[in-house]
């Protein structure tokens, strides 16, 4: 059979040539017809878009001249399968780009079946890709977000349960999820009452007062039903959910497990003693000692360094006396000047020296039946020395400026941070006062040397310090309590009071961090080396203390965890006043 010299395809196809060109011209795929020698015969005008070639450089040529597709290079094989259906492949463009397109084809036979051509027509699936790309990015990111939000929830120490407004649970955080042993999948789409069972769901829900208010609504300490059917204690915490434009979605549910601070008071209830704190063993026979001597009437010296809790001790041998239900009566003998003092102490009456305007009882007076407490003891001056020696030795006084002898029945505790043997020795402080007061000595040992108190003395005065500047339920991480335990503390637990007090007003969050805490246990410089710990390195330790606060007296002593009258009668004893 001759080889025919031209393919007339549109009188091929049986069409109208000028109504099927138009049609073939207006469709949205790219279409080409080939003979059977592969040249191009037709080239329609979404061809000519989609590839940039026109119909002019491609007819009468290989269809190569105009398609560039990877399938075209490899192994075209149209003749030999007669169709292509759905393939998707790269084509490369007259200017070089690359774009997606969707294949299909089929050979095209005369009325006997012989092959004279073939016809092929791309889909532009680019912009389609492209969208589904960006879908697919934006699914990712989205599920990335998710995945974010799910940590972020998952590390917050309480539970987290988000409500809608018809009160079903629209999420559930893996704390929350450990916290009540109800997995996120039983508890999302349930009603918020059913799957917590809280004691205030029924009669004072905090998610109802808050989507009621608009406001969020403080801690309330409850109980849940657990998975085991056994009580969960929580506190809950309430915070309305909105959009953009203020309306209420719902509400979030902060759920805080108070079964570890439970367990915390317990254990400090097992460490304490009269209102002492300590589980180490120096402690413990500290403890040993008050309830031996409390019951008793003697005489007692609290030695220990500035901060260690000496009026702690001597209000607990109070509390645990016979004489509990008396007066506890205390005076800084460090904190006047001796005439104040002795008027402090005695009392005095009316014209007794200027501006006594009239009668006044002392404290002795006023402990009588109970108990007075003589802190810096070793400050008094030698007559008021004297004074107190009699009282001591005849329970008898006398105010200032009269004649008439006073009894009181009265328990004296003396305390003191000097060595009043070595004040005796040199002649400063009495020897028949010093073995008058040290009956039974008592020493409290600094708070670095009982570390393992740290922890249970930091708990006990971050819940009431908390308490008292109206933010309870502070708490000290795990890093926070190792940092605490790592410091010298040269002001003992006052300075930790102290440090405690910065941490309060300064934390952001409900959880103090090692940074909350102040400079110089967040990381930076420790103000005294384990060699500046001692009683001969004051001079330095104070020194440093002025420098590190610009000479402001007032912030040195409470950095060093002492009044600051004991501040400045130590800078005044070392020369440095």
């Amino acid at each position: 059979m001759k080889k025919p010299e031209s393919l007339d395809i549109l009188a091929l196809l049986g069409a109208q040539p000028g109504v099927l060109r138009e049609f073939l011209d207006s469709i949205g795929d790219a279409l080409y017809v080939v003979d059977r020698e592969q040249n191009i015969v037709f080239w329609n005008r979404q061809a000519e878009r989609l590839t940039g070639f026109p119909a002019g450089e491609v007819l009468g040529r290989h269809c190569l001249a105009g398609i560039r597709c990877e399938n075209c290079l490899a192994a075209c094989g149209l003749f030999e399968r007669g169709a292509v259906e759905g393939a998707q492949v790269r084509l490369r463009t007259k200017a070089g780009e690359e774009r997606l397109v969707t294949k299909n084809a089929f050979a095209l036979r005369d009325e006997r079946g012989q092959l004279v051509g073939g016809v092929e027509w791309l889909r532009d699936d680019s912009a389609l890709t492209a969208q589904i790309d960006r879908c697919r990015a934006q699914g990712e990111t989205i599920a990335e977000r998710e995945r974010l939000q799910a940590a972020v929830l998952g590390s917050i120490r309480e539970g987290v349960v988000t409500i809608d407004r018809d009160w079903r649970i629209t999420s559930f955080s893996r704390r929350a999820e450990v916290l009540t042993g109800i997995p996120a999948a039983e508890a999302l789409g349930r009603f918020c009452h059913e799957v917590l069972r809280s004691g205030l769901c029924k009669r004072d829900c905090p998610a109802q007062h808050c989507l009621e208010t608009g406001a969020a609504e403080a801690a309330r300490t409850t109980e849940l039903e657990g998975r085991d059917g056994r009580p969960l204690a929580v506190a809950e915490v309430a915070v309305p959910l909105k959009d953009a434009d203020g309306q209420a979605l719902g509400s979030v549910l902060l759920l805080e497990d108070r079964r570890e601070a439970g367990a915390a008071q317990e254990a400090r209830r097992g460490s304490s003693f009269g209102g002492m704190i300590g589980r180490s063993e120096a402690m413990r026979r500290v403890f040993r000692l008050v309830e031996q001597v409390a019951g008793t009437d003697v005489t007692v010296l609290v030695t220990g360094e500035s901060g260690t809790g000496k009026e702690m001790v001597a209000r607990a041998l109070h509390r645990l006396s016979g004489r509990r239900a008396g007066p506890f009566e205390a005076i800084n003998c460090a904190a006047l000047p001796e005439t104040l003092l002795e008027s402090e102490l005695f009392g005095h009456v009316k014209g007794a020296f200027t501006g006594a305007l009239r009668d006044r009882a002392g404290r002795i007076e006023a402990a009588e039946g109970g108990t007075l407490f003589l802190d810096e003891v070793g400050e008094l001056s030698p007559a008021t020395q004297a004074k107190l020696l009699r009282f001591l030795q005849e329970r008898e006084y006398q105010r200032v400026g009269e004649s008439a002898t006073r009894a009181a029945d009265v328990r004296v505790v003396a305390a003191t941070n000097r060595d009043l043997a070595r004040a005796v020795a040199e002649g400063r402080f009495r020897e028949d006062l010093y073995y008058r007061i040290r009956v039974i000595p008592i020493a409290l040992p600094p708070l670095r040397e009982r570390r393992d108190d740290v922890p249970l003395l930091a708990a006990e005065l971050l819940e009431s310090i908390a308490a008292a500047r109206g933010r309870p339920g502070l708490a000290l991480t795990p890093a926070a309590v190792a940092r605490l335990a790592q410091h010298p503390w040269p002001g003992n637990v006052r300075e930790l009071a102290n440090a405690l007090e910065f941490a309060v007003a300064l934390a952001p969050g409900r959880r103090i961090r090692p940074e909350d805490l102040p400079p110089e246990l967040a990381g930076g410089r420790v103000r005294y080396s384990a060699a500046e710990r001692g009683p001969e390195d004051e001079s330095a330790r104070l020194r440093e203390a002025l420098e590190r606060h610009a000479g402001n007296r007032s912030a040195a002593a409470r950095a060093l965890g002492m009044d600051r009258v004991t501040l400045y009668r130590k800078l005044k004893k070392l020369g440095l006043g």
